[in-house]
């Protein structure tokens, strides 16, 4: 059992009441301490009803990263191209000047071009839309980009269209051409996570180039991807990982028209090669858990409790001058009798004792007086002193026996009992030897006899005989100093 109690941490002091109080408090302690209360719960509600919104900003940490691309989302970007045209200016897909074609290459294998026949409608004009067809492939142990992808916009050939479907006339083609504005976008969507909810936005790129037919475009399109690692759990829980391409890098270029067609075989004036980034980044998005968000808390409600020093103090001088006032009371009951009066800037104008006026600075000598006198009772090597000198005072009148009897004798509990018939008789006796002994038995009030609650319950004091005793003798006989 010893050791159980050896090992409990949870142990607690006693504490002394001061007054019938455990602890001294006052009216403002209890004021600001409803005020850090409910600010403290105010702010804690708030913070955790922005962490329940996503309006807390998470910690973002972003790193190159190496990835198999094992699950990234190619449905997370499209490339497509398109003409700008506006009213009076010809369509060159439409009118089939020009030709949208796509190529794919695998391991330096390439597919023969077809027409991209996917599309969308626009304000601005047709978003024809290739597959997507693009992957890694580990070569000597590395992982290498193997698939590749061109789009090119070509001039019409018949090769590339469906039976019954002609080129457009020269006289349209060269009134094309003869237009002033000949604009061609390539518009790269992708994907991207907004920081604060971690949920899907789409971003959009666009690129513009102009056409001529002695010059060929070429445009190197580098996708990259961002791998995405969501720690959104409050306590406990795995993260969240995302792949999706977020972008692209691109460099441009000019060739000769003649270089395009000897090199791709067609009549391209533009030619678009896309292919992935080998390397991508990693993005960790580390969301508030419940310790950061009891950290944040708790760094304010610290902040608050600086009012609670303040309090503390405030509350330690009241509770020393109010001892002192009430020791003071206790060895100068007339003390209670004096009146201060201040004016409004707290200035005493006047002190009274019993109603008569008296001398300011008379009074604060004496009053200092008595202050360092029982500043010096609450000292406690002074009280064990002056237990002490009580002990050495009670010795020189009674002898060490009967001091030692004092550990025999105690309080007897006087609970009445039912008295037998056959002690009738000699109740009349029992009764004139209690008369006798009375005054030396010990009762119930002699716990508080000398209490403070005793004191304050007595008002009439009576009189107490001076007795005067020759102890010159016991004094002079145990001096020691």
């Amino acid at each position: 059992m010893n050791y159980l109690k050896n090992a409990d941490f949870f142990g607690v002091p006693f504490l002394q009441n001061i007054n019938q109080q455990t602890l001294h408090k006052s009216a403002l302690g209890g004021c600001l301490s409803i005020l850090i209360s409910a600010t403290s719960f105010a702010y804690t509600f708030w913070v955790f009803y922005l962490w329940h919104n996503n309006q807390m900003s998470p910690k973002i940490s972003n790193s190159k990263y190496i990835s198999d691309y094992s699950i990234l989302n190619f449905n997370s970007a499209k490339i497509s191209v398109y003409a700008e045209v506006y009213e009076g200016l010809v369509d060159p897909f439409k009118s089939r000047i020009l030709l949208p074609l796509v190529m794919y290459t695998d391991n330096f294998f390439h597919t023969e071009p077809i027409i991209i026949e996917n599309y969308t409608e626009s304000s601005y004009g047709n978003l024809y839309i290739p597959n997507l067809d693009l992957g890694y492939s580990f070569i000597d142990g590395y992982l290498q980009t193997s698939k590749q992808m061109f789009i090119f916009i070509s001039l019409c050939e018949e090769k590339y269209l469906k039976e019954n479907e002609k080129c457009a006339s020269a006289e349209l083609r060269e009134q094309f051409f003869q237009q002033k504005i000949n604009y061609f976008g390539v518009q790269i969507e992708s994907t991207t996570l907004d920081s604060r909810d971690g949920s899907e936005q789409t971003t959009i790129q666009d690129i513009y180039i102009e056409l001529e037919q002695q010059i060929c475009y070429s445009l190197n399109t580098f996708l990259e991807t961002n791998y995405y690692e969501l720690q959104d759990y409050l306590l406990f829980g795995t993260s969240k990982q995302k792949e999706y391409i977020s972008g692209a890098k691109v460099q441009t270029q000019s060739l000769s028209s003649k270089r395009c067609k000897q090199t791709y075989n067609n009549d391209a004036l533009a030619v678009i090669y896309v292919e992935m980034n080998g390397t991508q980044t990693k993005t960790i998005f580390e969301y508030p858990h419940l310790g950061d968000l009891l950290a944040n808390i708790g760094s304010i409600v610290s902040i608050l409790f600086i009012f609670k020093y303040l309090t503390m103090y405030v509350n330690q001088y009241s509770l020393n001058q109010k001892v002192l006032s009430d020791l003071i009371n206790m060895y100068y009951p007339e003390f209670k009798n004096i009146k201060i009066i201040q004016n409004w800037r707290f200035k005493v104008i006047k002190i009274t004792f019993n109603h008569n006026q008296i001398d300011q600075i008379e009074y604060y000598k004496i009053y200092d007086k008595i202050k360092k006198q029982m500043q010096q009772k609450l000292c406690y090597m002074n009280l064990l002193y002056e237990i002490s000198r009580l002990y050495l005072i009670i010795r020189s009148s009674k002898l060490r026996e009967e001091l030692l009897k004092s550990h025999q004798i105690g309080i007897k509990l006087n609970l009445p009992t039912i008295k037998e018939d056959n002690y009738l008789s000699n109740s009349k006796s029992a009764h004139k030897f209690h008369s006798l002994v009375e005054p030396f038995l010990l009762n119930e009030d002699d716990a508080e006899l000398l209490s403070l609650a005793k004191r304050a319950k007595q008002k009439d004091f009576d009189a107490i005989p001076e007795e005067i005793y020759n102890e010159a003798d016991y004094f002079f006989l145990n001096k020691i100093i």
